[in-house]
């Protein structure tokens, strides 16, 4: 798949939804550090653009997003993983595809967080996953992870 049909798609079953409240955001509950820090810088940013910064402020705790905040998060992600901006960090794309084929002890809480995906969502994972496993950087990269991330998303049930 090309870069824009899967942006063209990534656009149209991921719509924008509403930041959840600063709770909502949170994976775990009260009491880890993470997740709260996490979920008030975005609350702090609450109504600005979900750009660059803020994505790789994400990038290293989307484990501690909820199932409302990755469906909150993956319209704004997933398009930046396209871009040239991304293709200069590359810490976000990486991270994404680390989430998304997680260790054998982090599967439930995964599944979890992309429970309220719905089946075009899981679909177009699966697109981005492909596309990774194409491009001539992440499929020498990270081949074992994506081709773990594809097993596993393969698995989710919308």
């Amino acid at each position: 798949m090309d870069t824009a049909s899967l942006l063209a798609e990534i656009r149209r079953v991921f719509p924008p939804v509403p930041m959840p409240n600063l709770h909502d955001l949170r994976f775990h509950p009260a009491g880890c550090v993470q997740c709260q820090w996490l979920s008030e810088y975005l609350d702090e940013n609450r109504g600005k653009p979900i750009d660059g910064p803020i994505i790789r402020y994400m990038h290293q705790e989307l484990g501690c997003l909820s199932a409302k905040g990755w469906v909150w998060a993956l319209p704004h992600y997933l398009p930046f993983c396209l871009t040239a901006e991304a293709a200069y960090n590359q810490m976000e794309t990486e991270f994404l595809i680390y989430n998304l084929g997680p260790a054998e002890e982090y599967e439930a809480e995964t599944r979890l967080r992309l429970s309220t995906l719905n089946s075009d969502q899981v679909g177009c994972l699966i697109r981005f996953l492909k596309w990774c496993e194409a491009h001539p950087h992440w499929s020498e990269y990270c081949p074992e992870n994506i081709s773990s991330a594809l097993q596993f998303v393969g698995t989710i049930k919308a």
